[in-house]
Order: C-alpha cells, then sequence, then structure tokens
C-alpha cells in the first residue's frame, strides 16, 4: 500500500521534482484523494483510474458538461451500467437530473425523470452512502415505470458542496451481475469529494457568466429606454432582451391600465402578437400580486389555470401556452411603488431559476424602472417647455399683434367718416401693418430656434431679450432685418450681444420706462451693423457717475472701426445707437459688379 501512496503523491503535487505546483488547490485535492484512497486500501490501478476521473471532471467550467462528466466517470470506475445525477432544489426534491447508459430515445420513452422516491429518496434523507444489493428486494422500493430497463444491484452517494448536499450520485446494475464492493463505494466517495471541489468552480464560472450577460443587457436596455421615442419600443425591447438572456420561451411586461386592472404593454415569444394590450386583473393574478406588495415571486412552473384566470378574455389558451415552465415575475420599482411587472417563464420541464436568477432579474427590473422613469421625466420637461413657448407666442401676438390688427381694423373704419384725410392716415396704416408684419416674422423665428441646435444671431438676440423682459416686467418691441444669420461673424456678434445686455440693463437699472424699442439689422448690401436701442424713461443723467458700461459699449463698437452714439432725444428717454461696418465677403464686390452691368 505504501507504494501506492508514493506513486499517486509524487506526481500530482510536485513533490518528487521539488517544483512548486501553479495549482494549490488541485494539489490539496490530490493529497486527499491520495489518502482517502490509501485508507480504503484501493489498489494501484483503480487509484490512476480515479485520479484520471478527477483530472477529467476538473477540466471542464460548464456546469452541465462537469456533471455528465461526474456520471461517466462514477460509471467506469465502479463497472455500473447506469449511472444518473440528481440535483436537489431547496424543497429537497430532484430538480434535475443527469443519466447516461441509456439507449437514445429510451429517456423519451420513459416519461418525466424522477422526483426523489423510493430508494433515491433514502440517500436525499440521509446523505450517507447507501449500497443495495437488489433494488426489487429493498422495502423501499417505488419499482419502475413502464419501459425502464431492469436495474439490480445499486449505489448511492451524496455530493456535498461546501458542506451541503449538492445532489446524489446514483450508480445501477455492475456490468459483472454481482453487488458493488466496499472498494467501489470508497472510490465513488472519493470522486464524489473532488466533483463538489468541481461543481462548486463550474457554479461560480456560470454564476459569473449569467450576471455578465445580465449586466451587458442592462447597459443596453437603459440606454434605449433613456432615449426611447416611445414608451412601447422600451418595454418591447425590455422583455425581449430579458427573455433572451434568462433563456425563457414566453415573457410580458405588464403596466398600470386602470384601478383594476394591468396592461400587457409588451409581450414576447410564444403567442406575443395575440397577447398583447390585454388586461390582467390586479386582484385575481399572480401578476397584480406582485404589483400591488413589490415583491419578487419565483416560481417552478406556471399553471394553465393561472393564464386563463389572469387573462379575462381568454377562456382557453391556444396550444403551447397553456402550460409553462420555471418563472420569475419581477416589479419594475423607481419609486414607492411599483410601475409594472417583468415576467419569464422557460419552457415546461425547463431548469428552474435560482435565487442567483431572481437577483439578477431584479437589478435589471430596477435599472430599467429608472431609466423609463429618467425617460418620462424628459418628456414632462419637454411638454413643460413646449407649452411655456406657446404661452410666450400667445402672449405676443395678443399684445403686440392682435392689437395692431384690432386698431387697424377700427381706424380704416373711421376712413368713412373722414375720406379727405384718407391718405395720410392709409400712410400710417401702412407702417403699421408693416411692424405687425414684423412682430409676426419675429414669432415664427423664435418658433424656429432648435434646442442645442447651430449658433444663430437672431436666436440669441430673442434669447436676451426674453431674460431681460422679467427684470423689465415687460417685452420690448423688436425689429430684425436682413441677413443676421448669414453675414454676421462670430466676433462681431458677441460685441452686439454684449452691448444689448448693457444697454437693457442700464433701462432697468435707471430709465424706468414704461417701454423699449429695438432694432438689429444689416443693410441691403450687406455692409453694416446696426443696433439701436430706445426706452421712454427718465432720460441719460447729465453726470452720471460711473460710466464703465457706456465705455465699453462704445469701446465694443471702435474695435471694429463703428461707433456707439448714447443720448437722450428730443422726444425722452435714452437712444443707443451701434453701429459698425461688415467685414467684405470674398467674390462680393464681383457680384456687385455683375448686377450694376
Amino acid at each position: 500500500m505504501n507504494t501506492v501512496v508514493e506513486a499517486g503523491a509524487g506526481s500530482p503535487d510536485g513533490a518528487a521534482t521539488g517544483q512548486a505546483d501553479p495549482h494549490p488547490h488541485r494539489a490539496n485535492l490530490f493529497r486527499g484523494l491520495v489518502d482517502r484512497a490509501a485508507a480504503a486500501e484501493v489498489s494501484q490501478e483503480r487509484m490512476r483510474h480515479l485520479l484520471d476521473a478527477v483530472l477529467s471532471v476538473a477540466s471542464d467550467l460548464s456546469l452541465p458538461d462537469v456533471l455528465r462528466r461526474i456520471v461517466t466517470a462514477g460509471c467506469e470506475l465502479a463497472g455500473a451500467r447506469y449511472g444518473a445525477l440528481g440535483v436537489l432544489g431547496q424543497d429537497g426534491h430532484l430538480v434535475e437530473f443527469t443519466h447516461t447508459g441509456l439507449a437514445e430515445g429510451d429517456g423519451a420513452v420513459i416519461g418525466a425523470p424522477p422526483v426523489g422516491k423510493g430508494v433515491l429518496g433514502l440517500v436525499i434523507k440521509n446523505p450517507e452512502p447507501l449500497r443495495v444489493t437488489d433494488l426489487a428486494e429493498h422495502p423501499d422500493t417505488a419499482g419502475f415505470p413502464a419501459h425502464h430497463p431492469a436495474m439490480g444491484s445499486f449505489l448511492g452517494v451524496p455530493i456535498r458542496v461546501r458542506g451541503e448536499v449538492f445532489g446524489n450520485l446514483y450508480l445501477t446494475e455492475k456490468v459483472d451481475g454481482r453487488a458493488f464492493t466496499q472498494e467501489d463505494e470508497d472510490v465513488v466517495v472519493a470522486l464524489a469529494a473532488a466533483a463538489g471541489m468541481a461543481v462548486e468552480n463550474a457554479r461560480h464560472f456560470d454564476r459569473s457568466h449569467r450576471r455578465e450577460r445580465w449586466l451587458r443587457a442592462t447597459t443596453e436596455v437603459t440606454a434605449v429606454l433613456r432615449t426611447s421615442a416611445t414608451a412601447a419600443e422600451g418595454y418591447d425591447l425590455l422583455v425581449r432582451r430579458a427573455r433572451e438572456t434568462a433563456g425563457a420561451v414566453f415573457g410580458f411586461v405588464a403596466v398600470p391600465d386602470d384601478g383594476e386592472h394591468l396592461r400587457l404593454a409588451a409581450v414576447d415569444g410564444l403567442m406575443a402578437k395575440e397577447l398583447t394590450g390585454e388586461q390582467m386583473s390586479i386582484r385575481d393574478s399572480l401578476t397584480g400580486d406582485v404589483h400591488g406588495t413589490g415583491r419578487a415571486r419565483m416560481m417552478t412552473e406556471v399553471a394553465e389555470a393561472t393564464l386563463t384566470r389572469s387573462l379575462s378574455t381568454f377562456q382557453q389558451l391556444p396550444p403551447g401556452i397553456n402550460a409553462l415552465g420555471p418563472a420569475l415575475f419581477v416589479p419594475l420599482i423607481a419609486g414607492a411603488r411599483p410601475n409594472g411587472v417583468l415576467m419569464v417563464a422557460r419552457e415546461e420541464g425547463g431548469t428552474r431559476f435560482d435565487e442567483d436568477d431572481l437577483r439578477m432579474v431584479i437589478d435589471y427590473g430596477a435599472h430599467a424602472a429608472l431609466a423609463i422613469e429618467f425617460a418620462e421625466a424628459q418628456q414632462d420637461r419637454q411638454r413643460l417647455a413646449l407649452f411655456e413657448e406657446r404661452d410666450r407666442i400667445a402672449r405676443d401676438l395678443h399684445d403686440l399683434v392682435i392689437q395692431r390688427l384690432f386698431a387697424l381694423g377700427l381706424g380704416l373704419q373711421g376712413l368713412k367718416r373722414a375720406p379727405e384725410d384718407a391718405a395720410r392716415r392709409l400712410s400710417g396704416f401702412v407702417a403699421e401693418i408693416d411692424q405687425t408684419i414684423r412682430e409676426i416674422r419675429r414669432s415664427i423665428f423664435s418658433l424656429q430656434q432648435p434646442a442645442g441646435g447651430p449658433y444663430s444671431l437672431r436666436g440669441e438676440v430673442l434669447r436676451v431679450i426674453s431674460e431681460a423682459s422679467v427684470a423689465l416686467g415687460f417685452e420690448p418691441t423688436v425689429r430684425l432685418e436682413g441677413p443676421l444669420d448669414s453675414v454676421v461673424p462670430a466676433d462681431v456678434a458677441l460685441d452686439l450681444i454684449a452691448t444689448l445686455r448693457e444697454a437693457l440693463s442700464n433701462v432697468v437699472r435707471h430709465a424706468r420706462g414704461g417701454s423699449v424699442a429695438l432694432t438689429v439689422s444689416v443693410d441691403r448690401h450687406a455692409r453694416r451693423l446696426r443696433l439701436l436701442v430706445q426706452d421712454d424713461g427718465r432720460g441719460l443723467p447729465e453726470e452720471v457717475g460711473h460710466r464703465g458700461g457706456l465705455a465699453n459699449m462704445v469701446q465694443r463698437a471702435r474695435r471694429w472701426d463703428g461707433d456707439c452714439v448714447i443720448d437722450s432725444p428730443a422726444v425722452g428717454g435714452t437712444r443707443v445707437d451701434w453701429d459698425v461696418p461688415l467685414p467684405a465677403r470674398p467674390g462680393s464686390a464681383t457680384r456687385g459688379q455683375e448686377a450694376r452691368g
């Protein structure tokens, strides 16, 4: 036996060569297996097979593949014809069943896999190795279903992960027709110890992989939901990515429709077209319970009665959806109460969801709900800004346009009573109509200014006037003439805006007037830019204590070889006349000569 120990211990951990093992956990595992084999006096040949089996089991990180390798290795080590590994659920029943040895197609003929009754249940109730010489003679045998192959000898061994039973390895029908021996049991127990570590590693890898997939889905969905053009598009993507990531065949998002019902805003997978838009009772449905309580639910299967009772218009659901498998119902919570429910369901008999799945989907739903809340808030702000802009335009039209048109109408009626003065009065009416047209044009220009669009001098002038109107207590009369946005250089425009701000600020602080008229114009030859601001206030004081602002306006004009005149006209108030030349544009002289020619 010492020879076996030396041969087994020297190779795997590198002790014989004096080299450090790069995988200390694997080395500890090998030492443990060698110790178990030595204590059980396992033969050298079986010891070598055991180590090969352990290496095979530990070489894969896919949990389904690891489970299959464990079953195959167990059959080879113990000489069993059939093998199976049953994974236990939280309720103590078998939730997954991986088997080998049956001919192709036999599993479908036999029917549903076992749930853990009879002799299988003994290993579940008492997680210790169990050997049975003949299953037919055991008092707890539950019998075999139809078309099941005959099985005599039996060996069951629990597989523990971190001290808790993960599942059981079942081996039956030893190939030589004999019963399983103590040495068989010892070898399989050693394999189960290694299998526990392999399962733990595979579960960690699987959990990390699933978390990565849910994080990718969360990032994609939240990015789209924040900028989605419509809520329907956002909900469609939300449920589609959830169904794909969860490996489900059916999913929906239900949102409140009225006080008594939820509406299926988006359905993906089975019966998507038929069920989208359907109502679901809040009081008499599992979805309604999740929405009302805000608590997620995890189910092993979704029965037909659950769906038909919930969906009010369907007395009998079509084939394919009348029985679903494991399902998750998760509230979409962004505030105090859920604003919807996300549901995903796998096919009947599919892999059950676990607590990790539930936590990941809850996080996914929470991020999606926050993105939906953000998008709705953005839409509310946009609607509010639109309403405020409409109110402003309505005020402009009422105060500046409608009153002018009303006065024009009254004046035109008065022409009947004073025809001798008609020509002079008509000239005045024409001037009023021209001014009204300018006011309407200004409102149109303000509507055409896109938020976050390219810089526009017209838009900037209107924005400055809008800001000043709050302090003034009234809105100035504005005239914008000429190609302001196309011929005024950016540097000149900045100085004009600064001068306009200073002029309006002076009106607020010193003039105490009731009206301000301002004009920003480019002449028809695009050679000069002019700003004229005139109020009806107290006028310019004879001695101004602080002339910094006025001097700055003059300096800004002279910077461009222009001039700024600030005075008090005979009619009263203060006038600021800021006038600068515009730089010649390439080809402008040539085009002028061609026009004259």
